[in-house]
């Protein structure tokens, strides 16, 4: 049943238990209820406003369990081809002389052509990294494109 039905159910269903509560409350006889007509009612409204408050408090449980569906990813704006842009998550931990190299995309050199290997790139990108002593990290959340002699740049002593 769709979410929006539920609410209205909900509310109906509170509604027929309030009321049968209290018809009962005040047409059958029972030992213990007061011989006043003014307290009779007052007996059986609180007891129906109880049981009345039970029944919305589990149907409304009920109508509001269901989470929406989720929003469809979006289309990738890259080849045209309509293909869902991949997530990616990475996560690096690079100590003493240790060098990490992170990319969302793909990799290549600068004279490939841009989008090879994938279209517009990734989707989501979620990157964590720790360096400590001498280590580096290089995250790249799209594509690299590298020239000749640019690994040259991080050379170590």
């Amino acid at each position: 049943m769709a979410r929006w039905v539920r609410w209205p159910v909900t509310v109906v269903a509170a509604a027929v238990v309030f009321g049968g509560c209290l018809w009962v409350g005040r047409s059958v006889p029972f030992a213990w209820m007061p011989e006043a007509q003014a307290d009779r009612w007052m007996v059986a409204t609180a007891f129906a406003t109880v049981v009345g408050t039970v029944a919305a408090t589990a149907v409304g449980w009920w109508a509001g369990r269901e989470q929406p569906a989720p929003p469809p990813p979006p289309a990738s704006s890259g080849s045209g081809s309509g293909s869902v842009r991949p997530a990616v998550s990475q996560e690096a931990t690079a100590t003493g002389r240790a060098r990490v190299n992170q990319v969302g995309g793909d990799q290549g050199t600068a004279s490939s052509p841009a989008g090879a290997g994938g279209g517009g790139g990734p989707g989501r990108v979620e990157q964590k990294a720790q360096a400590s002593h001498d280590a580096s990290v290089t995250q790249v959340g799209g594509h690299q494109r590298t020239g000749r002699g640019d690994d040259d740049q991080q050379r170590r002593p």
